[in-house]
């Protein structure tokens, strides 16, 4: 008996020896063809509040969170939250959704991708992870959304294969009267404009009937556009901006309109602004002062060869009938 007992750990401890022999040799044979074992995929969060947490830890922003309707997937997903992002505007963000199984989770992402190939208007990113899905604002820049992906992965199963691109180095502005060379603006009905030159402008003011104005800027930037079809410009364009305040000198309402300017250029071109995105609110209530921009696409050739701009500017309206004179504003072209 004793013999049988030493007999049978001996050959506990050779199978041992040899499995671990097997293992071994397994180790080494993956490490000389550069792979690794698989190993299971691991699921960490558990509930759209664990995701949300980890959003937090990678430093995205996060506006208010809140359950959402039962309209929205409530009889087929198990979570639901709107997330509010404040930086894409008021009410502007997105859904973290939690779903039972695959086949609802596709039903819902193949909804918002599906919208979105109906028209820029309706576009919006999504991403899925396991059983959770993101959707969020097409407003919402490309390396950004990036970000949250990679982090609702690495929340989800402990790793991504996301890469995000180094940030840009690029100044962003909040407006474009504030924007100097080099400076990004992003407006979420043009595009994202990159302002390319500063110029002198005029430092005088003009008046039309009851209405005085002057011209506070002047800039050429590169306009990559949001619809180019729905702006009537190119994809990208060069564009003129000019800043203007008007300011009202009379107690009556009066309409006074910069984005119907003209402009003729020395080279014999003329171009109307364009109202699509020139921001000026036209009409003025009493003695109020309106500030904003008129732009001129200038399309692939800009400026080049332009060494002065004459800017024709329409009469001061009031009670739908102009009063006073149209407005000729001639500007040597000098960059700063």
């Amino acid at each position: 008996m004793k013999k049988k007992l030493i007999f049978s750990a001996a050959l506990v401890l050779s199978l041992g020896l040899a499995g671990c022999g097997e293992d071994k040799a397994k180790e080494e044979t993956q490490k000389e063809n550069g792979t690794k074992a698989e190993e299971p995929q691991k699921v960490l969060a558990k509930t759209v509040d664990d995701v949300l947490e980890h959003f937090k830890k990678d430093g995205l922003e996060l506006g208010e969170v809140s359950e959402l309707p039962k309209d929205e997937f409530g009889n087929i997903r198990k979570e639901g939250k709107r997330v509010l992002i404040p930086s894409l505007g008021d009410d502007s963000g997105g859904r973290l959704f939690l779903f039972d199984n695959e086949e609802n989770l596709k039903k819902a992402k193949s909804y918002y991708d599906e919208l979105g190939n109906s028209g820029p208007l309706f576009y919006s990113h999504t991403h899925q992870s396991g059983l959770f899905l993101l959707q969020m604002n097409g407003d919402m820049e490309d390396n950004e959304f990036a970000k949250y992906a990679a982090s609702l992965d690495t929340a989800v199963t402990g790793s991504t294969s996301i890469e995000i691109k180094e940030e840009s180095k690029a100044n962003k502005a909040d407006n474009l009267t504030e924007a100097n060379v080099g400076d990004v603006v992003k407006n979420d009905f043009a595009g994202t404009y990159t302002i390319t030159d500063l110029y002198e402008g005029p430092n005088e003011k003009y008046k039309s009937a009851d209405v005085e104005f002057s011209i506070d800027e002047m800039k050429t930037a590169k306009l990559v556009a949001q619809s180019p079809e729905l702006i009537e410009t190119a994809a990208e364009t060069n564009v003129l901006i000019l800043s203007i305040t008007g300011e009202n000198l009379s107690d009556d309402t009066v309409d006074f309109h910069p984005s119907t300017t003209k402009m003729i250029t020395d080279t014999k071109r003329q171009i109307d602004s364009n109202v699509m995105i020139s921001s000026f609110e036209s009409e003025f209530i009493g003695k109020v002062i309106q500030k904003g921009e008129v732009i001129f696409d200038l399309g692939e050739e800009g400026l080049e060869g332009v060494k002065e701009l004459k800017f024709v500017f329409d009469s001061t309206s009031k009670d739908n009938r102009f009063i006073g004179e149209k407005v000729t504003v001639v500007v040597p072209v000098n960059k700063k």
